[in-house]
């Protein structure tokens, strides 16, 4: 198990299950670790340390472990987000330009996670969206299913850490809707019928 440094996030999906591929719903976020933090970088190293553990603890014999490796693969638990690609073959980055210099690690759990402000409060109502910060906590474990087996993570608890610009031009920030700038008031005197 392992908390991660405060990390912006992605397609948080913290208080309501959504499914993905027609899969069963689930909890889950998308963590992006700044390859030129070093303590985002150190944070992955134990985070793909942990995943190793428990690849070798359940296929102890080398020749049966899953082919597919912790990181550098597009279907491995840690993705790089300038080189992996989607089911289609389009780059990530392509589709989500801010992943550009991180590596991606997602979470999910069958349980709503734990959510907590940054003074451990419980969160009642969910303030997270993709491109806020959140702290993590994860534990990596081995999966099982038919032919799929791995290792991935599962998504205990989210501390909402800060506010930062959302992705995709989703909603701007409170500074940026109400901070004091003008409202257009004084150029009512020079008011034109703007539909005329």
């Amino acid at each position: 198990m392992l908390t991660t440094p405060a990390v912006r996030i992605s397609y948080p999906n913290v208080f309501e299950a959504h499914a993905i591929s027609g899969g069963k719903p689930k909890y889950s976020v998308v963590m992006m670790f700044n390859k030129q933090d070093p303590e985002h970088m150190a944070a992955l190293k134990r985070l793909k340390a942990e995943a190793q553990a428990v690849l070798e603890q359940k296929w102890p014999d080398e020749k049966k472990r899953p082919r597919i490796p912790i990181s550098g693969h597009d279907r491995s638990p840690i993705k790089d987000g300038d080189k992996a690609c989607d089911q289609q073959g389009i780059p990530l980055v392509e589709k989500n330009e801010e992943y550009a210099g991180h590596y991606l690690v997602r979470a999910s759990t069958d349980k709503r996670p734990v959510a907590v402000a940054k003074d451990k409060s419980e969160l009642l109502e969910d303030p997270f969206y993709g491109g806020c910060w959140a702290k993590v906590n994860v534990n990596a474990y081995a999966y099982q299913k038919d032919a799929n087996q791995g290792v991935t993570f599962g998504l205990n608890g989210i501390m909402f850490w800060a506010d930062d610009e959302a992705f995709g031009g989703g909603r701007p920030s409170m500074d940026a809707m109400f901070g004091g700038e003008s409202d257009g008031s004084e150029d009512a005197a020079n008011y034109d019928d703007p539909l005329a």
